[in-house]
């Protein structure tokens, strides 16, 4: 009989901690006894299933003959099948009488029995296993449980690569952040870890999905805060417009931890896109820059015309003039010198964005020596 008061406290935890249902959990150790007592007494093509009774602890075995007849069966010339290559009439099975019943030995017992149903035979009932089985079983339910992992996982995330997701910071190892996502475990790997970003043991952050893969035998979601689609989707819960589709994000240009430029634009006319992103009094941009303090976001509006969307992507930087060169996709921008350094940006960060954002090649000049003072950097 299995101690049942340390066996149910172990389901509880696991339908806890990992979001199984008590009866596959309940089902995995059946398997797993099951496995364990044809190592001990039977032979190894035989089907065998256990029981538990939940209330008293008590085990039940039985052993399951497969009913077939006898144009399911194979010569000694034909070509070996398996049972699990069956597939319709077409291919044959080698009768093995330790798991095959034909059906005119079967309806002597069983008179409304078919082909290929389960006939289930009580077999003697012995749960004093020895450690070599006991060990066994272990092993297979461990083996079970990160198989049923796999499949909660893939079947919660498979269809939420570039979907925000949330989770609990569970462990830091090697600046790799191991995140908490309920039915998987996320990975931040460094490099998509936002520069200067720390983390606590249990704090709840936001990320974005990228994608699954395999680590040590278990599926995880790899993660990211560093992927531009991280602004636009955190920003898109706030902005209904953006839900709705009445305003749309048409480029985002960006240097995690650093700045952000978003072009965005809308058909209607009655609609600020820019306004509308970033909200009365600034309320709906700031739950942005909330999830990510040491950035600056700068919204602006898109336009179909270069000179002006270039222009628009460096404001609040007033532009004087431009010139465009169509050949080389550059744009030269005049602006008062008092103005220059605010248009480059430190260390050129403000024009490298805009040219990112707007596709253009942009070169600042002063207007007034009309000498170039400083580019992007390509």
């Amino acid at each position: 009989m299995l101690d049942l008061k340390d066996v149910k406290l172990a389901v509880k935890q696991l339908t806890a901690e990992k979001g199984f249902s008590e009866d596959k959990v309940w089902e995995i150790i059946e398997l797993a006894i099951a496995r364990a007592y044809k190592k001990e007494h039977l032979k190894k093509g035989e089907i065998i299933k256990a029981k538990i009774d939940q209330e008293t602890g008590s085990v039940k075995f039985y052993k399951v003959m497969v009913v077939v007849d006898k144009s399911m069966l194979r010569d000694d010339e034909e070509e070996d099948f398996e049972d699990d290559d069956v597939e319709g009439d077409d291919k044959k099975i080698r009768f093995n009488p330790d798991k095959h019943i034909l059906i005119e030995d079967a309806k002597k017992d069983h008179k409304n029995v078919n082909v290929l149903d389960e006939i289930v035979m009580p077999l003697e009932t012995d749960d004093n296993f020895t450690r070599i089985a006991a060990q066994s079983a272990k092993q297979t339910i461990i083996q079970e449980i990160r198989e049923l992992e796999k499949t909660l996982a893939l079947d919660e995330f498979k269809d939420k690569e570039n979907e925000l997701v949330s989770g609990t910071v569970q462990r830091v190892e090697n600046n790799n952040v191991y995140v908490n996502l309920g039915k998987a475990s996320g990975l931040l790997l460094a490099k998509e870890a936002i520069p200067g970003e720390s983390f606590r043991i249990g704090e709840r952050k936001r990320f974005l999905a990228l994608g699954m893969r395999e680590n040590n035998g278990a599926l995880m979601v790899l993660l990211s805060r560093t992927h531009p689609k991280f602004i636009e989707k955190i920003l898109a819960m706030e902005v209904p417009e953006l839900q709705e589709g009445v305003v749309e994000i048409i480029a985002i240009a960006r240097e995690p931890g650093f700045r952000t430029k978003l072009a965005v634009k809308t058909d209607s006319e009655e609609i600020d896109p820019v306004g509308a992103c970033i909200g009365p009094k600034g309320v709906r941009i700031n739950a942005l820059t909330e999830e990510i303090p040491n950035e600056k976001i700068d919204v602006v509006e898109y336009s179909d015309e270069p000179a002006r969307f270039v222009a628009n992507s460096l404001s609040p930087v007033a532009i004087m003039e431009t010139e465009i060169i169509p050949e080389s996709r550059e744009i030269k921008v005049f602006v008062e010198p008092n103005l220059l350094s605010a248009a480059i940006g430190k260390s050129g960060q403000n024009v490298r964005l805009a040219s990112k954002l707007t596709g253009w090649n942009i070169k600042i000049y002063s207007s007034i020596t009309s000498t170039e003072v400083k580019t992007n950097e390509e």
